[in-house]
């Protein structure tokens, strides 16, 4: 009736036949998700240009000169740009189309040769007066700017190696 003798287990072998292999569903969905904070952080970094072209780029004493009114302006309209850039790359799941996701990088990259230069005009600036030296400072707006062009040319890079192309 009953086999009381002792049970033997015999071991199942993968075979190569699966036509899906257990770790290829993972990696399509990791590898799409893993830039998203960096397609996140160019987005911010374009806003942040957007803003600092629009603050103080230059203060001496009581007065201060905007960005808009010099290189801001330039600034100014590439960080706009980067910013539809970036948003439209996200607002498609992270798929890029013609050429989209070079843009932040571009943009990153000329607002960061624009305001270097200026951050260095402006604290080689100085006089003497009466004994001391004076000199025209740098605005937290020219500082925003160049540090989110940084910010951007870095996340920025990482989209464009990593986005989805459609």
């Amino acid at each position: 009736m009953g086999n009381t003798g002792p049970v033997i287990a015999t071991p199942v072998i993968a075979t190569t036949s699966n036509p899906i292999a257990p770790s290829a569903a993972p990696a399509a969905s990791t590898s799409t998700t893993n830039y998203m904070p960096n397609l996140i952080g160019a987005l911010a970094a374009s806003v942040g240009i957007v803003i600092g072209s629009i603050g103080p780029w230059v203060s001496f004493m009581a007065m201060s000169k905007n960005g808009i009114s010099g290189d801001g302006a330039v600034t100014l309209v590439l960080g706009i740009v980067s910013m539809i850039a970036m948003f439209s790359i996200l607002s498609r799941g992270g798929i890029s189309r013609i050429g989209d996701r070079w843009i932040g990088v571009g943009a990153g990259v000329i607002c960061l040769v624009i305001s270097i230069p200026n951050i260095m005009n402006v604290t080689s600036a100085t006089t003497e007066v009466f004994d001391r030296t004076i000199g025209a400072q740098v605005g937290w707006g020219l500082w925003l700017t160049a540090l989110s062009s940084a910010v951007l040319c870095l996340t920025g890079l990482t989209v464009a190696k990593q986005a989805r192309r459609k």
